[in-house]
């Protein structure tokens, strides 16, 4: 069985609060060789390691009461963004986890030679805020992988971060494959798609592999699965589809896909 390389889904998320860096540390810890997160940016232009757009499902009040009403990111400073406490929601454990800087996740990352895969919401950015955040991962040297939604967004990614990697979630064209494998370079596309409904009920059906479209994606990218739950749904992707990647919340550890255990 080949070796099958394993992300950490906002870090370990099943033992951490996600897209925190408990979350990221577990990970380097642990010895995964990619941690996903999301971004965000705060009213004074910090990028942020959360989720959603506001800070409520994440965050709770110093004394562990929920927030009312919303609070967006965006209308926040980050200075204001640390009166709140970043761990209490995952557990008692945790007290005190401050919103994370993307700063200390990328020197976090360069350290320990770990590559960082940035979901698509940062397409959503504008255009002023991707400029400063490709500025920020140029200057850091941390190894990235940046999610786009479309060939020109995967162009500017190329163009400013020229050691990149590339990703896009369920793309199955031929024709689109073959494009974006020449603007991203050999060996730096990836494709992620998924093989648990249950866990990505909301994703189109064109967006689950066959054979026959995993073996079109292999011509051109790296073919990855995301949303696995433990070993043997691991155990099913590798005989299914032998992905170069798996992404996890952390229920497959990093030392299953080494000695091969949770892919027999």
């Amino acid at each position: 069985m080949s070796y099958v390389r394993l992300q950490a889904h906002q870090g370990v998320e099943s033992e951490c609060p996600g897209n925190t860096m408990s979350s990221f540390r577990a990970a380097v810890e642990q010895g995964y060789e990619m941690i996903e997160l999301d971004l965000g940016v705060t009213k004074d232009g910090r990028f942020i390691t959360m989720h959603n757009e506001t800070i409520n499902y994440a965050a709770r009040n110093p004394d562990g009461s929920r927030i009312e009403p919303e609070i967006p990111i965006s209308s926040i400073t980050y200075e204001q963004a640390l009166q709140y406490d970043f761990g209490l929601r995952f557990s008692e454990k945790f007290r005190g986890e401050k919103l994370p800087l993307f700063d200390d996740v990328l020197a976090l990352a360069r350290e320990h030679n770990v590559t960082l895969k940035i979901d698509n919401k940062i397409q959503r950015f504008t255009d002023g805020q991707l400029t400063a955040l490709y500025a920020l991962i140029r200057a850091s040297g941390a190894q990235v992988m940046i999610s786009c939604w479309s060939l020109e967004s995967a162009e500017r990614a190329r163009r400013e971060l020229p050691d990149a990697w590339i990703s896009f979630d369920g793309i199955t064209d031929e024709d689109f494959l073959q494009k974006a494998a020449q603007i991203a370079g050999e060996g730096r596309l990836f494709v992620w798609m998924p093989i648990d409904k249950s866990r990505a009920y909301w994703v189109p059906e064109d967006w689950f592999p066959t054979p026959e479209t995993c073996a079109i994606i292999k011509k051109y990218a790296h073919f990855c699965i995301w949303a696995l739950e433990g070993p043997e749904s691991f155990r099913r992707a590798c005989a299914l589809y032998a992905p170069f990647a798996a992404e996890t919340s952390g229920e497959i550890k990093p030392y299953m896909a080494r000695d091969g255990g949770a892919c027999r």
